[in-house]
C-alpha cells in the first residue's frame, strides 16, 4: 500500500510537470520504541503515553525514508515516508499500521507544494518535531490533527514564513462520506534556526470528524455515519530560545461543533549538556469544547545516551480527575547506508 500510494503521488506531479526523475540523495532510517507506565485512575500498567486509541506513543517498530529528486541542475522534489507498526494493549488490531508521512513536496520557483499525509497548517504542532515526544500536544484534543491526508503550499521568505493546507478533515484515517474538510493557515514571523524565535498567526475552517490516531469517534446512531462538526478557529503560536532556556506556546479560540472552543499550552524546557543531550520540560495544557473541559500538568526529562538512543520520562496530572500516568519510553533512531 505505501509504495503504490509514493507512486502514485509521484507520478500525478511528474505527469504534470515533464521531469525525468533522478534520484540525487536518500535516506532510510529505522525506528523502534518501548513505551510502558503507570496509571493512577486505573492502577494499572500502560503500554501507552496518553491514550489507548491515540497514536503516539507506543510500542512501535518502523522506518523512516527520504528522498530527493534532481532534474540534472537543482533539486526539485521530495519524498518522504514514516511508517510504523504499534502494538495496542487494550484494543484490536493488536498490531496496527501506522502511516505519519507519505507526501511528495515539489519545489516551485518561491515555493513549495505538497500532496499527501502531512502536518496541516495550524500552529505550534505544524513545525514542532513532535513525532516522539512523550508530553500532549494540541493533536492530542480535536482542535486540529498531526496528519491529515490532501495538499498544502509552503512560502518561505527567511524572516517570514506562509503555509496553507486544504486537507480531509480526518486525521490519519483516509475517511470521507459526509463532505467533510478542513482548511488551515499560518503567517510566520522570524527564523528559529537563525534567530532562535518564531510567532505565528494562523486560521482554520473546516467540517471535520472527531479522530484520535486511526479511530474515529461520535457515531449517528441512525444513520450509522460519523457526525460532521463545523469548527472555526484563530491562534497564535510561538518558540523562542535563549542560552539553555526555550519557551513554546499555542492558543486557540473559536467554535467547535457551534459551541465556543478554546486551548492553551504552554511549555518550558531547560537544556544542558553539549548538543542539549538532557532537557527538562515543563507543560501547561488547557482545553474547553462543548461540555468538556480540561487540565493538565506534565514534567518531562529526555537523555540522549548516543546519537541514536533517547531514554524519555514523563510524569502527567489530569487537575479535574485528581489522576496521574507516569511513563517511560527508551527510543531508538539510527540511519542506514546503501
Amino acid at each position: 500500500m505505501l509504495k503504490s500510494l509514493g507512486k502514485l503521488a509521484l507520478g500525478i506531479v511528474m505527469a504534470w510537470l515533464g521531469t525525468p526523475l533522478q534520484a540525487t540523495e536518500q535516506l532510510l532510517s529505522v525506528e523502534a520504541q518501548l513505551v510502558g507506565g503507570y496509571d493512577g485512575l486505573t492502577n494499572e500498567a500502560v503500554l501507552y503515553s496518553f491514550h489507548p486509541h491515540e497514536a503516539m506513543q507506543k510500542p512501535s517498530l518502523g522506518f523512516d525514508y527520504i528522498r530527493k529528486f534532481n532534474n540534472g541542475f537543482r533539486d526539485f522534489g521530495t519524498l518522504a515516508v514514516q511508517y510504523r507498526v504499534a502494538y495496542n494493549e487494550k484494543i484490536k488490531p493488536r498490531f496496527e499500521n501506522q502511516i505519519y508521512n507519505l507526501y511528495y513536496k515539489h519545489k516551485f520557483p518561491g515555493f513549495d507544494v505538497w500532496l499527501g499525509s502531512n502536518k496541516p497548517a495550524t500552529g505550534l504542532s505544524s513545525y514542532d518535531d513532535n513525532h516522539a515526544a512523550l508530553l500532549p500536544d494540541m493533536t492530542m484534543k480535536v482542535f486540529t490533527y498531526d496528519r491529515d491526508w490532501g495538499l498544502g503550499a509552503e512560502l518561505d521568505r527567511d524572516w517570514i514564513k506562509f503555509s496553507a493546507s486544504a486537507t480531509n478533515g480526518a486525521g490519519m484515517n483516509l475517511y470521507n462520506k459526509e463532505g467533510n474538510y478542513l482548511l488551515a493557515g499560518r503567517l510566520g514571523f522570524g527564523n528559529f534556526n537563525r534567530s532562535n524565535y518564531t510567532v505565528g498567526i494562523s486560521g482554520v475552517h473546516g467540517r471535520v470528524l472527531e479522530a484520535m490516531g486511526y479511530r474515529l469517534g461520535h457515531l449517528d446512531s441512525a444513520s450509522g455515519e460519523y457526525i460532521v462538526h463545523p469548527e472555526n478557529y484563530v491562534g497564535v503560536d510561538g518558540s523562542a530560545r535563549y542560552l539553555n532556556f526555550s519557551l513554546k506556546f499555542d492558543a486557540l479560540t473559536g467554535d467547535f461543533y457551534n459551541q465556543p472552543a478554546r486551548a492553551l499550552l504552554v511549555r518550558g524546557g531547560i537544556h544542558l549538556l553539549e548538543e542539549d543531550r538532557l532537557t527538562f520540560e515543563g507543560q501547561y495544557l488547557y482545553s474547553k469544547h462543548a461540555v468538556f473541559e480540561k487540565q493538565d500538568l506534565s514534567a518531562g526529562l529526555a537523555f540522549r545516551a548516543t546519537p541514536d538512543l533517547t531514554f524519555r520520562t514523563m510524569y502527567n496530572y489530569d487537575l479535574e480527575q485528581d489522576n496521574y500516568k507516569l511513563v517511560g519510553q527508551i527510543y531508538y533512531y539510527h540511519g542506514l547506508n546503501f
